[in-house]
């Protein structure tokens, strides 16, 4: 039967609802390996779905004189069907964390749940407990079309569309940027790599605590200790996760350049650095180029200096940071094929090839493929810099 049961005190949809237990006593429940990615994937496909689609969850049919709630089919091809995600909506308000920024349609969907009396179906509020299928769909078809009505009266189409279009505004200032670089410098060395973290956290100091929510009986909405029960034991850094820590690995990786590194930064002349949240893993990593002086430097000064700022990375990380060499051989000819390799010493005679590497820098660090922040610890928190 589709409905409401309690089962271990709490109280779940027998038809996909995940039952909450609690972790034992003492226990802290972390973020585990994986687990923020897959839930913000689920997220951006649910308002993907609900904004860019007219998609209703559940027919309510009347049937011997009850209601009955029938999953519909999928109006629109590529996007999932809403009524699959029903049972996740509880779990995404984990993603919610006060005092960060959210993209518009994150912040939404937040707003709009501890508004709605949907959050009831998950044991929030008051009235929150043994809810009759039928009734748990009518909310949340009214959910649904709360967010759109709200999407529209808040021009959520238009500020994510403005989002994107700061990307065009990226690629210029960068653009112009090393259009003077390059001029300026008639030689220079490009280095790239990115910058990451490894997956599993060292100790407790590197992992990041998974909360949760509840509402009191008035409403008011408090954060709580998550009841989740742990799955393989392996919590995840939290620089791959939080923003506000990464940021504040990168603005400690740019600072003091006098110091005992002062050696890497003498040569330099300039970088971009771009902050993302994708890939495979969905974690925090960095995309940077350094633009090097080369004179009197030979390749192997040139490595070296690469392999300088990993250690610097790893340092400041705490031991976390790790860095991929693009200048890779077996990488070099994995993209060859459809990318014109760029990143050799630039000729500054040849103004093909710098327009060649400066249309790469662009094209490849302002991109719209997913990947873009869509947490920052303040709204006006940059994820793209550049420097000397």
């Amino acid at each position: 039967m589709n409905q409401w049961k309690q089962w271990h005190g709490e109280y779940s949809l027998v038809s996909g609802l995940a039952a909450t237990t609690s972790t034992p006593t003492g226990v802290t429940r972390y973020w585990e390996a994986g687990e923020h990615n897959e839930l913000m994937q689920q997220l951006k496909s649910f308002l993907d779905t609900v904004l860019e689609t007219n998609q209703i969850p559940f027919d309510i049919r009347h049937q011997y004189g009850r209601e009955q709630a029938v999953r519909n089919p999928i109006g629109v091809s590529g996007y999932r069907s809403l009524s699959g995600f029903l049972s996740l909506c509880g779990q995404w308000m984990d993603l919610y964390w006060p005092c960060y920024a959210y993209s518009a349609d994150m912040q939404l969907f937040f707003d709009c749940f501890m508004q709605h009396p949907f959050a009831q179906v998950f044991g929030y509020g008051a009235q929150g407990g043994v809810v009759d299928h039928a009734v748990a769909a009518n909310l949340y078809n009214d959910f649904v079309a709360c967010l759109r009505t709200e999407a529209v009266r808040r021009g959520i189409r238009k500020t994510l569309a403005d989002a994107r279009a700061n990307l065009r505004d990226q690629a210029d200032s960068v653009g112009r940027y090393l259009t003077e670089l390059t001029s300026q410098h008639k030689g220079l060395t490009p280095v790239r790599v990115d910058l990451n973290y490894q997956q599993d956290a060292f100790d407790a100091s590197d992992a990041m605590v998974r909360g949760s929510w509840a509402a009191s009986n008035e409403g008011i909405w408090m954060q709580v200790p998550s009841c989740l029960p742990m799955n393989l034991g392996r919590p995840e850094t939290r620089a791959r996760i939080d923003t506000a820590v990464a940021m504040a690995h990168r603005d400690s990786f740019f600072g003091n350049r006098r110091g005992a590194d002062r050696h890497l930064f003498e040569r330099m002349v300039g970088h971009v650095c771009k902050l993302e949240q994708g890939g495979r893993s969905g974690a925090n990593h960095f995309h940077c180029v350094f633009l090097i002086d080369p004179r009197g430097l030979t390749d192997a000064h040139v490595q070296a200096l690469k392999f300088g700022l990993g250690d610097r990375w790893r340092r400041v990380t705490g031991g976390q940071g790790m860095m991929f060499d693009c200048h890779d051989e077996g990488y070099r000819r994995s993209i060859e094929s459809h990318v014109p390799w760029v990143l050799d010493r630039l000729d500054g005679a040849n103004a093909a090839h710098v327009a060649a590497f400066i249309g790469y820098v662009v094209g490849y660090f302002t991109k719209d493929d997913g990947q873009a922040v869509r947490v920052k610890p303040t709204l006006k928190a940059q994820t793209l810099t550049k420097g000397r």
